[in-house]
């Protein structure tokens, strides 16, 4: 009986470890009062990591590495290094976890990976090449000629600063570019940026020698009006815009745009790309994670959209594409609006409430998507905008709808000869069900409207013939 016991016991106890490492300041002997602390690792939502692993055409592979930072989390430990930069943390169990090291004027850095399932862990030796503080770099107003922003370095925008037409500003792996309150960085000139799964980040100043702060949304970004080219691998958060596009045939690609209030905006330029990008937790009700306004020749493809308010917003926005792209969790996920025109595509939609969105004279096809939302589709009335024959038709086919309460909220106005509703083509469609009694219900239209609306007519949508599966080929390619 002694014997069986005493193994239970051995084989149920829960095991632990200590962490422990040696952290120095640049140039310094004297390495004591670095705050390090230590935080539990895989904070990625798993709806997010679900959809990431499920469909990795789209985006990137999303790792800790990309959305952690201390400022948004209570640590499970905290503790200060001594003079030699020594600290150790109390045992822990077994597991994943997050190392940041911080000591105001010298910035901060993080460590990932930390798999603890030995008895004791040097950090020192995951990191493989030391962990080292340097002094924080105020960034100069003004920039000409080469300007790096070095890796493992934390460089504070303290003002506005501008990058002349005959600069080029070097992006550099796991370097931080800290952005004061209400200043930005005005970009006229050219950049390189990290390669393959590398990234720099790019984020608000504000707290960032604390922990668990909700006060760090202040920054104002970035405004390129630089080179003609590439824009990738950057992570942005906290930042009122993180960045505003103003040059012609410009691609952002492998980004990661987050917790902002615009994420990314443009403004009249031609042949914009946005692609294999992550815009996540842009929340804010009078803005969009997305939005571009004035804008001829636009491609958003293969981006992973989650939790956004709004996600994605056109404004006179002519011959854009929106194809392959997962929009996930959010509230509104893509406004077409003022005379755009748009093909919408194989995309996959799961939200929380409206799924599109097609006002003032905007002309929109919806195909071979996949679409689950509370309204998949809605049009409605924008003031002085009422649509017309040949502008603000709203076209939907081989698309898979999924419904809580309308697959088509049809609300909009047209000028319309004969007193007739303008007719809206949605045939062709599946419908999750092959019941017309039960698709009309899942319609808002004339039939429930009345013919007059205050100025125009309303329009009947047109289903027949409809589906009786679900369409091969809908959704993500």
């Amino acid at each position: 009986c002694t014997l069986l016991i005493m193994s239970c016991d051995n084989g149920t106890k829960t095991q632990k470890g200590v962490i422990s490492g040696i952290i120095t300041l640049e140039g310094q002997t004297d390495h004591s009062g670095i705050t390090v602390m230590l935080f539990s690792a895989n904070i990625i939502p798993d709806k997010l990591k679900e959809i990431n692993n499920q469909y990795p055409q789209l985006a990137f592979s999303l790792e800790d590495k990309h959305i952690f930072d201390h400022r948004e989390y209570s640590p499970l430990f905290t503790v200060v290094t001594n003079q030699s930069g020594f600290f150790g943390f109390p045992e822990r169990v077994y597991g994943k976890y997050i190392i940041a090291y911080l000591k105001e004027g010298w910035g901060y850095n993080y460590i990932f990976d930390i798999e603890l399932n030995t008895p004791e862990i040097s950090v020192n030796n995951i990191q493989g090449d030391g962990l080292l503080l340097y002094p924080e770099t105020v960034v100069p107003v003004t920039i000409e000629g080469n300007y790096s922003f070095l890796q493992n370095k934390c460089y504070i925008v303290e003002n506005d600063v501008t990058a002349l037409p005959n600069s080029m500003l070097n992006f550099t792996k796991d370097s931080k570019i800290l952005i004061a309150p209400s200043k930005k960085i005005n970009i006229y000139g050219n950049c390189s940026f990290p390669d393959g799964d590398d990234f720099s980040y790019v984020t608000s100043y504000s707290g960032i020698y604390s922990s668990a702060n909700i006060e760090i949304l202040n920054g104002e970004g970035i405004v390129y009006t630089g080179m003609a080219g590439d824009i990738s691998n950057l992570c942005i958060a906290h930042l009122n815009t993180g960045i505003s596009i103003r040059t012609n045939e410009t691609t952002l690609h492998n980004l990661l745009v987050r917790d902002c209030v615009f994420g990314i905006t443009s403004l009249q330029v031609n042949d914009m790309e946005i692609s294999n990008s992550i815009i996540m937790n842009n929340k804010s009700q009078d803005a969009a994670a997305i939005s571009n306004y004035t804008v001829n020749g636009c491609d958003i493809q293969d981006n992973i959209f989650y939790n956004n308010y709004i996600s994605l917003k056109h404004e006179i926005v002519k011959n854009a594409v929106v194809n392959n792209n997962a929009f996930i969790s959010g509230t509104r996920e893509f406004i077409n609006s003022w005379e755009s025109t748009c093909t919408f595509s194989n995309n996959l939609i799961d939200n929380l409430s409206v799924g599109i969105e097609n006002t003032g004279k905007s002309n929109l096809t919806i195909n071979y998507n996949h679409i689950k939302a509370k309204i998949c589709v809605q049009t409605y009335i924008t003031y002085h905008w009422d649509n017309t024959v040949n502008y603000g038709w709203t076209k939907a086919n081989n698309n898979n709808f999924f419904t809580d309460q309308y697959v088509m909220e049809s609300r909009a106005s047209y000028i319309y000869p004969d007193g007739l509703p303008y007719p809206l083509d949605f045939k062709n469609n599946y419908w999750n069900t092959t019941s017309t009694t039960e698709i009309d219900k899942l319609i808002i239209d004339f039939n429930d409207l009345g013919l007059e609306l205050n100025y125009g007519v309303t329009s009947i949508v047109n289903y027949v013939p409809y589906k009786n599966g679900p369409v091969a080929g809908a959704g993500i390619q």
